[in-house]
């Protein structure tokens, strides 16, 4: 009897402290702006998923169900969420395909989600607990969370008020919390901002004037040195798909040519997705190849430098069936390369990508189509009337200014001219 007793203390302190972390997590974590919370609510409620879409949050902008629906003549639905890394697609890979008869995987594959660092050197944890605090417990949950970073962080992986313990210090914010949590549109799970159900997250923003002022393609991509981690779990997700006799794509979303065209080696992205599928089950597709007759990527389409808007996630979503459904050719469709696609765009300057330094000063990247060895100048126009050439007739796209400088920036190349205001 004393062991059975024993035993029942443990599992009794067991149960409270599970009850008292769901209690504090209530208490003290804010998911009320949630998209992912309404996301994982819907998965869960499924009858079934014959194809499921995940990856980022160009996925989640970029396909809408309510039309991949109709399109598939199937159950469609977008686990797509912010910062969603690759190990975070897996974990929701496994959960859909241990709960649903899934046929088809589409794997959105945004290069900045290629990491270069090992999964136990992260630091910031964002995408991975607004999934995992709303998965439901199992040992793929368990096994994502263990994988998932270094120990140090297992105690706010596992007990997720941890992380914002520092609220108990401010009881208002706890009591403001709890009002937002007590609604009835809270318990319901009704929509908050552009979610329309079913994973999808609409955007009705439109890039202002057409020209681009971002951070999007300062930088190339790092496709020479993937970590191991994020190698390693590409191959385990190809290999389980196999194994589960479930197929899989590998594709990318349509961003702004002001992005792919920024970062200067989109072909060799390409090249490396194209490698790492060859012998496998899984291809890779990528729509930033698309031909212009087909999906014109003009900034009409577009939030912002990456993420479609509503009216393109409509086209896209169409597009992608289409394409998939073989209602288009791919050779019909796709450019052979990024360097063709430019090359056919013609002369233009797309806009300005930036980079805010610690000294204050803002670097800043001239993005066109123009030709290599092209020639730039840029002038300054201030409010006050001032003006003041920064770069003349220079092959170099690249120029600093201080971080607190307004006006409006008029860059040139031959005959091609364009404004960005700062």
């Amino acid at each position: 009897m004393g062991f059975i007793k024993k035993v029942g203390t443990i599992l009794a302190f067991a149960v409270l402290f599970l009850l008292c972390c769901a209690g504090f997590r209530w208490l003290l974590v804010d998911d009320t702006q949630s998209y992912t919370r309404l996301m994982m609510h819907a998965f869960y409620e499924q009858k079934n998923i014959d194809i499921l879409f995940v990856g980022s949050s160009h996925c989640y902008a970029a396909l809408d169900p309510s039309v991949t629906d109709e399109a598939f003549a199937a159950n469609t639905f977008n686990a797509g969420s912010s910062l969603q890394a690759l190990d975070a697609s897996f974990a929701l890979i496994r959960e859909a395909a241990e709960r649903y008869r899934v046929k088809h995987i589409y794997l959105e594959m945004y290069y900045l989600m290629m990491s270069n660092d090992e999964y136990k050197d992260r630091e910031q944890l964002t995408g991975t607990y607004i999934i995992s605090d709303h998965m439901r417990p199992s040992l793929n949950k368990l096994r994502f969370l263990l994988e998932a970073s270094a120990s140090k962080y297992y105690v706010n992986s596992f007990i997720p008020a941890r992380r914002n313990w520092e609220m108990l210090l401010h009881p208002s914010d706890v009591l403001d919390l709890a009002r937002k949590k007590g609604t009835a549109a809270y318990r319901n799970y009704e929509p908050i901002g552009g979610y329309k159900g079913k994973g999808f997250v609409s955007n009705e923003g439109e890039i202002p004037g057409g020209i681009l002022l971002d951070t999007a393609g300062f930088d190339k991509i790092h496709t020479e040195a993937p970590s191991a981690d994020w190698l390693r779990t590409l191959q385990d997700i190809i290999a389980y798909c196999e194994k589960k006799n479930v197929s899989l794509t590998l594709y990318s979303a349509p961003m702004t040519l002001f992005q792919t065209a920024g970062v200067g080696n989109y072909d060799d992205y390409i090249q490396l997705l194209k490698n790492l599928t060859e012998g496998t089950d899984a291809e890779y597709v990528d729509f930033n190849l698309c031909r212009e007759e087909y999906f014109d990527q003009t900034p009409d389409l577009f939030a912002d430098a990456g993420h479609l808007n509503e009216k393109g996630a409509e086209a896209f979503s169409r597009l992608f069936a289409d394409y998939f459904t073989g209602k288009i050719a791919a050779e019909d469709l796709f450019y052979a390369s990024m360097a063709e696609k430019i090359g056919a765009h013609g002369t233009d300057i797309l806009g300005l990508s930036y980079l805010d330094s610690g000294d204050g000063m803002r670097k800043l990247k001239i993005v066109s189509t123009c030709p290599a060895g092209s020639l730039f100048s840029v002038e300054l126009r201030t409010p006050d009337g001032g003006s003041e050439w920064l770069k003349e007739n220079s092959d170099d796209p690249y120029f600093e200014i201080g971080q607190e400088v307004h006006g409006i920036l008029h860059i040139f190349s031959g005959e091609t001219e364009t404004e960005v205001e700062i």
